[in-house]
């Protein structure tokens, strides 16, 4: 009996030895994640994203979790933190009035402040005078900006992407449409519409037109239509201004209808190989509206603009990866000392306000 007494006592404490180990071990691997782990960066939104306060990115570290830099961590909330201790304090230019919204009572050397807009200089008048020498960094769809914001990517993805039959090209019985709601545009886009109007039939959609698709956010459906009917969509921005480029494109580059664009946007970077018509690569509009007609009895090559969706895919950029990659670099001294040249040009070259494709 005192055999068996020994040995369970034996076994008893071996057990106990080996948890003991286990327990110690852990709370040092525990210890030192803590300490090695980086220190989140802290991002605070000074005023909403016109009506959107978490900025359509998000709030806390959720919208970093997918991101290769994750240690993030942003709030609207002022009293999160002493104002001087946040990392970057984000401002949407186009609404923040410093009167209703006041500015930051205390700053840091070591902190940026963000000018965030997506709107072009043209559509959007910013009050560059009391804000020389405010911002550090810039957050717009400018290549030149410190964060790159756009409304759409394209990375390289091999699928299982078929083309549409012959047979369903041919059940697209209509050929042009548009989706558009402001009339009255920098870029003169309505009066290059006329202009095609003389050789082939656009259906205009919404305010401007004769056609109604009733749209809601997040609402797929007139894309849908447009898929099934159309051939072409007319992918026309308001403004023409260096690199602009909206949902308007990336919305239909998603579907099996080819976009016709027009704007200042670098297309061959901003969109897939052989995936967009763009009006400028034309003499007239008559060209234009040739080669229209041409891809509308050549089944064959008007499937080659959707080639590229055997190798690429069309996403939506994740903005909040851009900002917290941006503040893990090496902080370097950095200030918009005259923001309005920056915005415009220095000879207010970055957008401009002719039709920028021959009528006749």
């Amino acid at each position: 009996m005192n055999k068996v007494r020994i040995i369970l006592l034996l076994i008893a404490t071996v057990i106990f030895v080996t948890l003991y180990k286990y327990s110690l071990n852990y709370m040092r691997s525990d210890n030192v994640k803590t300490v090695t782990d980086p220190i989140p960066k802290t991002i605070l939104y000074w005023n909403a994203y016109w009506s959107e306060k978490d900025f359509e990115i998000g709030f806390g570290a959720e919208p970093f979790r997918t991101c290769k830099y994750k240690h993030c961590f942003v709030t609207n909330y002022k009293t999160f933190k002493p104002i001087d201790e946040f990392d970057a304090i984000i401002f949407h230019t186009p609404t923040y009035n410093p009167r209703r919204d006041g500015k930051p009572s205390r700053r840091n050397e070591r902190q940026v402040y963000i000018f965030h807009n997506m709107e072009t200089p043209v559509t959007n008048t910013v009050n560059f005078k009391n804000f020389n020498s405010f911002y550090n960094w810039s957050m717009t769809y400018r290549l030149g900006s410190d964060i790159i914001n756009r409304y759409g990517e394209f990375i390289e993805e091999k699928s299982n992407y078929t083309l549409p039959s012959v047979q369903v090209i041919e059940k697209k019985t209509k050929l042009v449409a548009w989706f558009v709601s402001n009339c009255k545009t920098p870029s003169k886009r309505e009066k290059l519409v006329e202009e095609m109007k003389k050789y082939l039939p656009v259906d205009i959609y919404g305010k401007c037109g004769t056609f109604k698709c009733q749209r809601r956010k997040g609402d797929n459906k007139c894309y849908e239509m447009l898929e099934q009917k159309y051939k072409f969509y007319l992918s026309f921005e308001n403004s023409f201004c260096n690199d602009y480029l909206t949902e308007k494109l990336y919305n239909v580059l998603k579907k099996n209808v080819v976009p016709i664009v027009y704007g200042a946007g670098n297309y061959s970077l901003s969109a897939p190989p052989h995936s967009v018509i763009n009006v400028v690569d034309f003499d007239t509009v008559k060209q234009l509206t040739d080669y229209l007609k041409h891809l509308d009895k050549n089944v064959t090559a008007y499937l080659k603009y959707f080639e590229w969706k055997k190798k690429f895919k069309v996403v939506k950029q994740n903005r909040a990866c851009g900002i917290c990659k941006k503040l893990h670099e090496p902080l370097k001294n950095s200030v918009y000392d005259d923001l309005k040249s920056w915005y415009w040009g220095k000879k207010g070259e970055i957008c401009k306000t002719e039709l920028m494709i021959m009528e006749k």
